[in-house]
């Protein structure tokens, strides 16, 4: 009962925090999961975010699924999807729609939204940064993941990301 009560309480903490989504709520759940809580390791950590990014649905709700399993089987891996997707369920049932009426043209609410997307950018560096320590082991990775950030960003034609990850995994089964 104790994992269960500690399962929904640390995910409902990650789904309140992840105003930025995706990869800024990395760090919440490597903060809550993998360091408080100790329920993964940061290897089994970013198998999570591999297998996240390979499946439909937002990392927190994949995570929480996972997670919740692990801890405490399926009734775990229920009870913790619930709970990081219950906090946006209540904001947006309860307070958004009196929120952006009376703030949406307020120069202070702007600014504070201003304030807020630098600091989810800052949390997708982050997640890039922990996320790239654990994968990058040597010279050769870190230049593949320059190489195809450089591509990604840099290219007048833009290549699709989906062409990046084949020809970088093609790269590891020449080179690994």
């Amino acid at each position: 009962m104790k994992n269960l009560i500690e399962l929904i309480m640390s995910f409902m903490i990650i789904g309140i925090g992840a105003y930025g989504g995706g990869m800024a709520t990395i760090p919440l759940i490597q903060q809550e999961i993998v360091n408080s809580r100790k329920w993964l390791s940061i290897k089994e950590m970013g198998e999570i975010l591999a297998i996240a990014q390979m499946t439909p649905g937002p990392i927190a709700i994949n995570s929480a699924t996972f997670t919740g399993f692990k801890v405490s089987g399926i009734i775990g891996s229920t009870l913790a999807t619930i709970a990081v997707i219950l906090p946006s369920l209540l904001i947006l049932t309860f307070f958004t729609p009196f929120i952006m009426d009376r703030f949406e043209n307020n120069h202070y609410f702007i600014r504070f939204s201003c304030g807020i997307q630098v600091g989810v950018t800052s949390l997708i560096i982050f997640a890039v940064y922990s996320y790239g320590c654990g994968v990058i082991k040597g010279w050769f990775d870190l230049a593949i993941a320059l190489i195809a950030f450089f591509l990604l960003v840099l290219s007048e034609k833009k290549l699709h990301p989906i062409l990046v990850i084949v020809t970088c995994g093609i790269l590891g089964l020449i080179f690994y």
